[in-house]
């Protein structure tokens, strides 16, 4: 059963959309890859531990499970990780109900994909889907310092898109980018899990 999203109104000025969880579902994905990797230092992921930590920021998130990794390990277990999941795009599943929600406004209006995933994941994700070409910009955790929750991501996308935050709707799918969008200024932000 999918859920029918609500849509921009004749005051939107741009929709701003999440990608993992939120356009495609790649958290099954990212689970996998992270939970082999975590697995070669005894650690056993629960649903609970990745409900936690999914969406953190990659430093904390290495640390959550190596205390003492730095910033040279996290990369390197991020760059071995981003290549176990191109190998896996293909278990992948676009969220239509979502997507439908752009197909309906490309070329309408302006519209963003704003993510905390990096760059190098995120274009072959979107391409795998099919959907590239549905966006004007696309901000990453590459373009800017800090990644969700700061609102930089956000704040980014809509200066590039030229558009009043106020009057912009962010869909995702995480207190981390609901609370990112939000310190943004974005006038509504839509929770995609909800019916």
């Amino acid at each position: 059963m999918t859920t029918s999203l609500p849509h921009a109104d004749p005051e939107t000025a741009a929709l701003l959309f999440d990608c993992d969880g939120t356009l495609v579902d790649t958290m099954g994905v990212h689970r996998l890859v992270w939970a082999e990797i975590f697995g070669r230092y005894g650690f056993t992921m629960t649903d609970d531990w990745w409900e936690e930590y999914a969406n953190v920021a990659l430093v904390p998130f290495v640390q959550a499970v190596i205390p003492d990794a730095g910033m040279e390990l996290a990369d390197e277990l991020n760059q071995e990780g981003m290549a176990m999941f191109i190998d896996a795009l293909h278990l992948v599943e676009p969220l239509e109900h979502v997507i439908e929600v752009a197909r309906e406004h490309h070329g309408r209006l302006p519209m963003a994909v704003v993510t905390g995933g990096y760059r190098e994941i995120i274009i072959p994700t979107l391409d795998a889907a099919g959907i590239t070409h549905l966006f004007d910009v696309i901000v990453t955790a590459d373009d800017v310092v800090h990644s969700k929750p700061a609102p930089d991501v956000y704040s980014r996308a809509m200066a590039l898109l030229e558009v009043d935050p106020v009057r912009c709707i962010a869909y995702e799918d995480s207190e981390i980018g609901m609370t990112s969008a939000l310190a943004a200024g974005v006038g509504r932000v839509i929770d995609i899990r909800l019916p």
